[in-house]
């Protein structure tokens, strides 16, 4: 078997990471496809957002800029947009996705200082056709390790995640569920896109 090709692990397997951490390391570093992407984030990247000593706002821009690096927000917003997205005008459409974009860069910058220590490491990578699942474990010095299951989307060898998965619970469901709720009881898009703008402003 190919290094950064393991198939799906089932959950009971979390409690042996500990002893497959380093071969596994090792592999997932050399793996230039969707294994290597993530674990190249996990390693660079996570680090400089999770500093406690960097200003919230400058965290904010950094995290800003992983957002339009490394995540397919396009495709995320018709995601979590479900069935409304399809029914909105283009000019909606890019409403939503410039509102998206502030709200999770102010929802999730000033919550990655927990994440400091964190140690995420790739297991496994699944492909499929024009995207792979990378399977990776979250473990810190205390705590159980945590199950984080990567959606990664290739086009003409650029990767872009579409979707994150925390111990089975999709975040683009999670999310697409939140945001139709708001739809439903604000009695339609423009209800979400004026509540998204208030907590953008909040």
């Amino acid at each position: 078997m190919k290094p950064g090709k393991i198939v799906m692990r089932p959950l009971r397997l979390a409690l042996f990471l500990p002893f497959l951490l380093f071969t596994v390391a090792g592999s997932a570093a050399a793996d230039s496809g969707a294994g290597g992407f993530i674990q190249e984030l996990a390693t660079k990247v996570l680090p400089q957002l999770t500093d406690p000593t960097t200003p919230l706002e400058e965290r904010k821009a950094r995290f800003r800029q992983v957002l339009n690096r490394d995540f397919d927000l396009d495709k995320i917003g018709k995601l979590v947009l479900g069935r409304h997205w399809r029914r909105a005008p283009p000019s909606k459409r890019a409403e939503f996705r410039r509102l998206l974009e502030d709200y999770l860069s102010g929802l999730y910058a000033g919550r990655f200082e927990a994440l400091a220590g964190l140690d995420i490491t790739v297991d496994g990578v699944r492909d499929f056709e024009g995207w792979s699942m990378v399977y990776t474990t979250a473990t810190r010095t205390e705590g159980a390790p945590v199950l984080l299951d990567w959606r990664v989307d290739s086009t003409d060898g650029k990767h872009a995640i579409t979707d994150l998965v925390i111990e089975g619970v999709s975040m683009v469901i999670a999310q697409r569920e939140e945001f139709s709720a708001i739809v439903l009881e604000a009695g339609g898009l423009d209800g979400l896109l004026l509540k998204l703008r208030t907590r953008i402003a909040g």
